[in-house]
């Protein structure tokens, strides 16, 4: 995985007025932890971070007053409505030291399956892995080609990666392609058809009390 720069600034303020008032200027608020050290609040240029989140990579050199440190994109928050990023969260990272850290699935290929009239659904999204920083895969390519009607691919059978180990559950479900269940028709005379009504039968004593009140 490709590593690039990212400068930052140390922000003083917080709240929400102050973060508001930085987004408005092009900044994004974040926070910088991890290998016991102490918290650093952060503020970062809008459209560098946006770039290196497209680019797909999540490690970074991250620069602070001209001191330069290896991070890892931990989280990113965001608004999804004004489709922007809110806040980023980097972890201080050793290049000597596994970490772990959840990788997007990607699907690629046309399932036999659903050529045969079987639905694909994309169970788990992302899955949580353990490698050293240099290591760290953009993202998990999974090929469903071969995925026949009524099968299922499970973490366990995801692609070999030198230097990569899956955390996530052996036996959770990736993607599986099922059958479509069509619904019964049901006819107009079924839909219109009074239904039977079943009236519970008198004791022996109501019996009688019924048959003595039709005499009088």
């Amino acid at each position: 995985m490709k590593i690039l720069e990212l400068k930052a600034e140390k922000r003083t303020t917080k709240g929400s007025r102050a973060v508001k008032k930085l987004r408005e200027s092009g900044q994004i608020p974040a926070i910088l932890y991890g290998h016991k050290q102490e918290n650093v609040m952060l503020c970062l240029n809008e459209l560098d971070f946006t770039r290196i989140l497209h680019s797909g990579t999540r490690m970074i050199d991250l620069t602070v007053d001209n001191k330069k440190e290896s991070a890892l994109i931990k989280d990113v928050q965001y608004d999804n409505l004004l489709d922007c990023v809110l806040h980023v969260d980097f972890s201080r990272i050793d290049l000597t030291e596994r970490v772990k850290l959840r990788v997007s699935i990607e699907l690629h290929g046309e399932s036999i399956g659903v050529k045969e009239g079987g639905v694909l659904t994309h169970v788990m999204k992302d899955v949580e892995i353990e490698c050293l920083p240099t290591a760290i895969p953009e993202k998990i390519k999974v090929n469903i080609s071969e995925l026949g009607l009524g099968k299922a691919i499970h973490v366990k059978e995801l692609p070999v990666l030198e230097g990569v180990q899956y955390i996530s559950d052996a036996d959770v479900v990736v993607a599986t392609v099922h059958q479509i269940v069509e619904a019964k028709a049901v006819s107009e005379e079924e839909l219109l058809a009074e239904p039977e009504v079943i009236t519970k039968k008198p004791k022996e004593g109501e019996e009688e009390s019924a048959e003595s009140a039709k005499k009088t």
